[in-house]
């Protein structure tokens, strides 16, 4: 109870509990403040070499699992908060962070928080703070040594980190990219993109919720769409410079899931709903599956007929690639952005489950890695990949180090278990991995936020 008026109070400092925005006449329109967001109090942690949750595991850690036997999901009772404990199976250190009856102010009615997605960075540049989603779609700012929520954060959607700064994050609101300083209280208009399309009404400009910038946060690939949120055109901006680096035309007929720019910038991904016609890939005239195009928009290619889960990463010798589940063939894939050549890195086993996967490559201080989550997983477990999160070296035969089961029960035919998806999301140098979990209760919302706390120096430890 006392730590939720605590949350409370500084809520209501910091403004977040109903503050009314300043009249166009109190602020320029380069400025938006909300007029009573104090935030005097709050103050930014930051992390010690060690996270104090590490350190608090009740038993000495053991060796990193590596076998690929079949390993059943333990019964194990829903942990409590804050309280870390180890995964039976694999000797990991494991918390639970959020604490969906009691972290949640009165006015959100969600019944659950997780982390946002698997292709999104969920911690902030200097690794002290993370970004929590409620069902709902409102945004919580957690301390990432103590874990208790620190603040609301007023961000509509795909509220990203900035690189270096790491009181600062960018929103989406519909066509206009806001900077938002948590340190200062303030909002600040960073581009509208709306200037860009003259004659055009837009309903936004985005990467429709899972693209996020390049690794050093410069390079931004966007899609514009119009009052009927059919595609308009691609757009790259460079966020340092201000400006729009490229844009293309779409045609307003095609079905675009999403889009987002390569870790170094150096190409846009375009997911299209429509799969390619056997045996041909995407054109810029008729384009399906994967497009791939150059930052200036240019050179666009058709590398993939259908694509589904994926993520971009780089490889150990620092090329951009993209991690998917190869649909058409059954296997863990790795597409080369440059030279478009596939390489098969795992078989899947679909004889016993539907079996789902996200990929984060967001660790790009470990190039040549990536973190999988797998969810609807055979009841018992048949393959050894069911509902896990492992972490997998990008070379054919390449090492596979299982972490944690989920404990996520995920039936396609439930439709609150798309919250349950575990979407397992690493931070920069892999030491850190957050997923999401209904621990069992196919059906409801009510998830909660699980971390994976690993040591300095573990991946290196492990043959």
């Amino acid at each position: 109870m006392r730590r939720m008026v605590a949350f409370a109070l500084l809520l209501s400092c910091l403004g977040l509990t109903g503050c009314a925005p300043s009249s166009p006449t109190e602020a320029s329109p380069e400025t938006i403040v909300p007029e009573c967001w104090d935030t005097s109090q709050l103050t930014f942690p930051r992390m010690t070499a060690e996270p104090a949750a590490q350190t608090a595991c009740p038993i000495e850690g053991t060796d990193l699992i590596t076998d690929l036997g079949v390993m059943p999901v333990p019964d194990l009772s829903e942990p409590a908060p804050r309280v870390p404990f180890r995964d039976p199976t694999f000797g990991t250190c494991l918390i639970r962070v959020t604490d969906r009856t009691a972290d949640l102010p009165a006015d959100d009615p969600s019944q659950g928080l997780k982390n946002e997605y698997s292709r999104v960075q969920s911690f902030n540049a200097d690794g002290s703070l993370i970004l929590v989603r409620s069902i709902e779609a409102r945004w919580y700012v957690y301390d990432a040594s103590s874990l208790l929520p620190l603040t609301e954060v007023p961000a509509n959607v795909e509220p990203r980190w900035d690189a270096q700064d790491p009181a600062v994050l960018y929103i989406i609101d519909e066509t206009r990219l806001l900077r938002l300083d948590l340190s200062r209280g303030e909002r600040h208009l960073v581009h509208d993109f709306a200037a860009d399309f003259p004659g055009e009404t837009l309903a936004a400009v985005w990467t429709r919720y899972e693209g996020s910038p390049s690794a050093n946060g410069r390079i931004w690939g966007l899609i514009a769409q119009d009052s009927d949120w059919r595609p308009v055109a691609l757009v790259v901006y460079d966020l340092l410079e201000d400006q729009v680096l490229a844009s293309r035309r779409l045609e307003t007929k095609w079905s675009i899931d999403s889009v987002t720019i390569s870790p170094l910038g150096d190409y846009l991904l375009v997911y299209h709903d429509d799969v390619c016609q056997e045996g041909a890939l995407g054109s810029v005239d008729d384009p399906c599956g994967l497009m791939v195009y150059d930052r200036s928009l240019q050179a666009g290619r058709g590398l993939l007929p259908i694509i589904g889960h994926s993520d971009t990463a780089l490889d150990a010798s620092g090329r951009e690639v993209l991690v998917f589940q190869d649909i058409q063939h059954d296997e863990i894939s790795m597409l080369d952005l440059q030279s478009g050549q596939v390489t098969p890195l795992l078989t899947i086993d679909f004889s016993h489950s539907p079996l789902g996967f996200h990929f984060s490559g967001r660790a790009f201080q470990r190039p040549g890695w990536v973190v999988v989550a797998t969810y609807s997983g055979a009841q018992p477990s048949a393959t050894w990949m069911d509902d896990q999160v492992f972490v997998l070296e990008l070379v054919p035969g390449g090492r596979v180090i299982r972490l944690a089961h989920t404990h996520s029960v995920v039936n396609e035919q439930e439709e609150h278990d798309y919250w349950a998806e575990p979407h397992a999301t690493t931070n920069p140098d892999m030491s850190r991995i957050l997923f999401t979990s209904n621990w069992g209760r196919s059906g409801s919302a009510a998830v909660d936020m699980y971390q994976i706390v690993l040591p300095a120096g573990w991946l290196e430890a492990t043959p």
